[in-house]
């Protein structure tokens, strides 16, 4: 049947709720009555839609930390192509994306249920009353936020310097193509799904990704990654080979921003369960406990790393080895028992703060930390989940016999490890690929990276009409700052000229 209508966790279909229930029925040893049934199916659909919504909550998250991360003359930019990642992950993913995603096509990608035509009642169903699936409306609600979160993630990375097209065009295929087919291998009927007959597994256990380490933020770190290393440094931020501060607009949006993408990660994380039946509200209860723990742990790490090495309490390495943390976790969050959730986000932490300094040693200008926070910590999270699973929680998780290298599972430990360590390495090549392909084409065609000129004056009154801000300059005079002259003039001397003495008086001291 197209789509995707009923789930045991996490995409593996069934023509009918009633076969849905079956499955359940054996998992918890008894009969559900149809009332019941009817009960459980309302509750699983308003779980999909709430979690949706903490999901699509995260979306203010991260415009709050790249407003706050990017400077104050690119601010209607940012937010622009913060807008637009919702509204082009929308349709490109209504039209055709689900179709990729959970089509019954083949192994490698879907081809059926395009514009969702398979949650509509065939005539034996419209016969009883059922017109339409609202659980697969659900469901699509909630996967097209994990699209769109996909793409947010580059836009932090490409900040401040990336022409709107080239901006339209990846995101455009990351959420319409590149990201679908990944969602295809790992949560459909793809050759890694854990969620297709034993037989038919990759390894004999599927991968566990369970909300996303790999599938969502290794494919959005990807992309970010190559996008920055394509696009260069922004401008003065390396100057005589040497690392330079650029101002920032503000560690309070930053802030804000983080602990708003904190509360979505429950829906995140919690929600992909995608039901409430059986023993998924028990595994989203855990769930919730190991996310929280790996946060914190990685933001206090990184905290500490900052403070030895930079000699500096940074608010914004803390927000981002949050991030890290919440990263490193996702895809183990339902397996990982609460202790060595510790574990995943003390190592994330490193992870994050080490990746971080390399970039910078390598002169690779990513505006907001994405490819440390959700490629590096994404890779780490996949291979955690492949360490740390314990047998009980993939039994209740996923109702398979498997369990991570650190355990015993009838030998299973090892392949389940292989599993996620195989579908790391191929979603890093297929997500490359077409990453290098999409950027060295705009490059190519001069369509990737704004002029010198326009980044100077700033994003903002080159190509959104004139700056986001009316400032109460010399002695309360309002004055709008959408002249180039006027918002030099000031910005040039706030953001520039007043930080670098700021800086060189610290150096000296």
């Amino acid at each position: 049947m197209p789509g995707i209508e009923f789930t045991d966790g996490k995409g593996k279909s069934f023509e009918s709720y009633d076969d849905f229930l079956e499955v359940v029925q054996g998992m918890i040893g008894g009969a559900v009555e149809p009332a019941a049934a009817a009960a459980n199916h309302s509750v699983d659909i308003v779980w999909l839609i709430i979690s949706a919504s903490l999901v699509f909550f995260m979306q203010t998250g991260f415009a709050l930390v790249e407003v706050g991360s990017v400077s104050m003359k690119n601010t209607k930019n940012i937010l622009t192509k913060n807008l637009f990642d919702a509204c082009i992950g929308a349709l490109t993913f209504y039209l055709f994306g689900y179709a990729f995603a959970y089509g019954e096509q083949n192994r490698y990608i879907g081809a059926e249920s395009f514009a969702l035509t398979g949650a509509r009642g065939n005539d034996d169903e419209k016969a009883a009353g059922m017109y339409y699936k609202g659980y697969d409306y659900a469901f699509f609600l909630f996967q097209w936020a994990f699209a769109a979160t996909a793409a947010t993630i580059v836009s932090g990375a490409v900040a401040e310097r990336c022409k709107m097209v080239a901006y339209f065009t990846y995101s455009f295929f990351l959420t319409g193509f590149i990201y679908p087919v990944v969602v295809h291998w790992g949560w459909g009927n793809g050759w890694a799904s854990a969620f297709v007959p034993e037989e038919d597994r990759l390894f004999g256990t599927g991968v566990i990704d369970f909300a996303g380490s790999t599938v969502v933020h290794m494919v959005g770190g990807v992309t970010a990654l190559i996008g920055a290393a394509f696009l260069g440094p922004r401008h003065n931020r390396y100057r005589d080979g040497k690392l330079r501060y650029l101002p920032q607009q503000s560690t309070t949006f930053q802030t804000v921003g983080v602990l708003i993408l904190w509360l979505g990660w429950y829906g995140f994380n919690c929600g992909s369960t995608l039901t409430m039946t059986g023993t998924a509200a028990d595994v989203a209860g855990m769930v919730a406990v190991t996310t929280t723990i790996s946060a914190a742990t990685s933001g206090i790490v990184a905290t500490i790393l900052g403070w030895i090495i930079d000699n500096t309490i940074d608010v914004t390495r803390t927000n981002n080895g949050i991030l890290g943390g919440l990263v490193s976790i996702t895809a183990g969050c339902s397996v990982i028992n609460p202790e060595l959730s510790f574990l995943t986000g003390l190592i994330g932490g490193f992870i994050y703060f080490g990746s971080s300094k390399l970039l910078e040693k390598m002169k690779i200008d990513d505006v907001v930390d994405a490819s440390p926070v959700h490629l590096f910590c994404g890779i780490w999270g996949t291979i955690a989940a492949g360490l740390f699973a314990h047998p009980d929680n993939v039994a209740a998780a996923y109702g398979t016999g498997s369990c991570g290298l650190f355990f015993k599972c009838g030998g299973n430990g090892i392949w389940q490890f292989l599993a996620n360590l195989v579908f790391v390495l191929a979603v890093t090549i297929w997500t490359s690929i077409f990453a290098i392909a999409i950027f060295a084409i705009l490059k190519v065609s001069k369509r990737l990276r704004v002029s010198l000129e326009t980044e100077k004056i700033g994003l903002d009154i080159a190509e959104h009409g004139g700056a986001a801000y009316e400032l109460n300059y010399r002695r309360g005079t309002s004055v709008d700052v959408r002249s180039p002259s006027v918002f030099n003039e000031i910005f040039g001397a706030v953001e520039t000229t007043a930080m670098d003495r700021v800086i060189g008086n610290s150096e000296a001291n």
